[in-house]
């Protein structure tokens, strides 16, 4: 049985920072029997449209919730410092809501950097959890990774960024369409169709909402980082109380790509998916497949 494409938008309103914040969730399926969470990957085009070929291939009774991390996509995106304890706050708000509407054991599929966030909750919030599939999973920013720096040396980015003027404008170059095809060939797609004029301009148009930059700089620069070594989530995964399933992307950045193997090897199962960091929304059906059986 395939879940009806059909959506259901809410809200959630939470505080971060002072400040109340609307995130954007959506809920699929009409079929309570099994619960999944889906958590998009972090990036500068963020958004819980991610899941939409995985939704629609999804071939389990099944009732599929997403929502836009606060800063990201439809939520509010507010002046704040955003960093990894905003995002766990978020997270777990969500799994409130969920625990409130009677849900006792979730599904939890994080893709690329939100998993670090989702293993930060291990130990607190895992017994509630049927199993955990991390996809494509990274604990670092683009820049750490990069340069092999502490992302405490990006914190000037942070603050240059958040400027009023010279933010603003800064950030509009860096989410040109050339800029954001570059980024989007070498790591998050394969299929050059993925690289449609069209596409770009919807990425665009995402990575370029009011307020976007704010949770954007955080994420490049590291600002999201539970860590500053691997260690941390191998550790993280030995205090999980659920199964832990990790999809490898084949062709992921080496650096990445050796990192989320050694992850699997505290994993309970392990695929692999051809694709790279954005292998959730490329290859949605092959993933669908693979945690329907």
């Amino acid at each position: 049985m395939t879940v009806q494409s059909q959506s259901v938008a809410e809200e959630l309103e939470i505080s971060l920072a002072g400040k109340k914040v609307r995130l954007a969730l959506e809920r699929r399926g009409s079929e309570p029997n099994e619960i999944w969470l889906l958590l998009p990957a972090l990036s500068t085009v963020s958004s819980q449209s991610e899941w939409d070929t995985l939704a629609d291939n999804i071939d389990r009774k099944a009732q599929l919730w997403s929502f836009d991390w606060p800063g990201f996509g439809e939520s509010d995106r507010p002046a704040i410092n955003y960093d990894a304890s905003t995002l766990s706050i978020a997270l777990n708000a969500v799994l409130d809501y969920l625990v409130s509407n009677g849900t006792t054991q979730i599904n939890v599929m994080a893709a690329g950097h939100s998993a670090s966030i989702a293993l930060g909750l291990a130990e607190e919030r895992s017994e509630q959890w049927k199993q955990l599939v991390l996809v494509a999973p990274t604990w670092r920013g683009p820049l750490p990774t990069m340069t092999g720096w502490n992302p405490e040396r990006f914190h000037w980015l942070r603050k240059l960024v958040s400027l009023p003027v010279i933010g603003s404008l800064l950030y509009r170059l860096n989410t040109s369409r050339a800029v954001l095809k570059l980024m989007l060939r070498r790591h998050v797609w394969v299929n050059p169709e993925m690289l449609s004029p069209a596409q770009i301009r919807e990425q665009q148009r995402l990575s370029r909402r009011k307020g976007a930059r704010f949770a954007s700089v955080s994420f490049v620069s590291g600002g999201f980082d539970p860590a500053t070594h691997s260690d941390w989530w191998l550790d993280k995964a030995e205090k999980l109380h659920c199964p832990l399933h990790v999809v490898l992307a084949e062709q992921a950045p080496p650096r990445s790509k050796g990192e989320m193997r050694e992850l699997a090897s505290k994993a309970d199962r392990v695929s692999v998916i051809k694709g790279r960091l954005g292998l959730h929304q490329e290859f949605g059906a092959e993933l669908a497949a693979l945690i329907s059986h």
